[in-house]
């Protein structure tokens, strides 16, 4: 009998890699980095930035699509978001990042989406809007 795949490995870069689906997770979230939180626009910036740094020497971080984000979600797992609330996030990830972060999707217009780790769910929200939201940069590995 073989051993199962460990999840998630800590790269020490800066990024973890999700052994299942193969993709690369910026390890800390925008407001672990910086402290500020984000609008749309300015979330995907942040990932533009991240290829500018060459963030774990990679120059092809974008936002996350709903169906990519939902991979690091488990009610299983625990973490704790900057409130000290349990979010569920694996817990290879630091604790204090901002439980909603910031999608790829598009709902066109002025309309983008988010995650949020307290339920596992994705909404619309108005993309100017700055509220408690993050990015977490995602590459294919």
């Amino acid at each position: 009998m073989t051993a199962p795949v460990e999840r998630f490995t800590d790269n020490g870069d800066g990024s973890i890699t999700d052994n299942v689906s193969g993709l690369m997770w910026a390890r800390q979230d925008s407001w672990q980095v910086d402290g500020k939180w984000f609008s749309w626009d300015e979330a995907i910036e942040y990932a533009k930035h991240m290829n500018y740094i060459r963030l774990a020497g990679f120059q092809d971080w974008r936002l996350s699509y709903v169906d990519e984000v939902k991979t690091l979600y488990s009610p299983d797992w625990e973490n704790s978001d900057k409130y000290g609330t349990v979010i569920n996030l694996h817990p290879i990830f630091p604790e204090g990042c901002l439980p909603t972060i910031w999608l790829k999707d598009d709902g066109g217009g002025h309309d983008g989406f988010i995650f949020d780790f307290r339920d596992g769910e994705s909404r619309e929200l108005y993309k100017s809007k700055t509220g408690r939201m993050a990015a977490r940069p995602v590459r294919k590995g």
